[in-house]
């Protein structure tokens, strides 16, 4: 599971998923804040948000 980058609090996959050069992304809406963010993997590893973490 993914947190929020602008809150902490875990968030949920909305299960959207898509291809963004050379990495996977994944779309999901934060629990806490109800506000949609990007996640980023490249190999099934975790990279970075959209936005980014503060």
């Amino acid at each position: 599971m993914v947190n929020c980058p602008r809150c902490g609090a875990e968030a949920e996959p909305s299960g959207k998923e898509f291809k963004f050069g050379v990495f996977e992304g994944k779309a999901f809406r934060c629990k806490s804040c109800n506000r949609p963010f990007n996640a980023f993997y490249r190999g099934n590893k975790f990279s970075h948000t959209v936005p980014k973490a503060k």
